[in-house]
């Protein structure tokens, strides 16, 4: 074995865990399962973009649900009134989203333009203030990256909604995927 070889595998070695040798063949299974529905909601991201902004309609309705249930239940509280609020401001948004998942759509697609482009300002003000340091032009490139893609989003809008959280969510799940199926593989090869 090369230096190069026992140093790869050695490294390998240190970063997969006994439980990750020993829960490989699950760590393959759930990767590929990954692979697949990423795949499918890159394929379909309307259906994709559709199921997310579901689930976070249930997501809000459950919060506001309990949130409720637990407002009544401390109403002697300082900060029932607050607590009260929000939660049936969580149910109401829930139920928008539920009733109205195209609207929804529109709405999260909007949140996440905003939040990349803001996420795009503070990732250059940081790169800014870390300028003499190692590795800020990263953070640059980084925030404007960010800055572009709320941009893309923003001018294909509303377009952009019907396909924009499906993708995203596809190749999360891609990614997500191959860092299992690479663990199960790498595990595989040291067992």
């Amino acid at each position: 074995m090369s230096e190069l070889e026992n140093i790869t595998f050695e490294s390998a070695s240190f970063f997969i865990s006994d439980d990750i040798r020993r829960y490989r063949r699950w760590f393959l299974v759930l990767g590929l399962i990954m692979i697949a529905l990423g795949t499918a909601a890159i394929i379909f991201p309307f259906a994709a973009t559709m199921a997310v902004e579901v689930l976070v309609g249930w997501v809000f309705v459950i919060s506001g649900v309990f949130g409720v249930v637990h407002a009544f239940g401390v109403r002697k509280w300082k900060g029932f009134l607050l607590s009260f609020l929000g939660a049936v401001l969580s149910l109401v948004i829930g139920t928008m989203l539920l009733v109205y998942p195209l609207t929804g759509m529109l709405s999260l697609t909007l949140l996440v333009a905003a939040f990349f482009f803001v996420s795009a300002i503070f990732r250059i003000i940081l790169a800014i203030r870390l300028h003499p340091s190692d590795h800020w032009g990263w953070l640059v490139i980084s925030g404007i990256l960010a800055f572009i893609l709320a941009t893309l989003i923003m001018i294909q809008w509303p377009t952009s909604a019907t396909w924009f959280i499906g993708m995203l969510v596809g190749i999360d799940l891609i990614f997500t995927g191959w860092i299992f199926f690479t663990m199960s593989m790498m595990a595989r090869g040291l067992a």
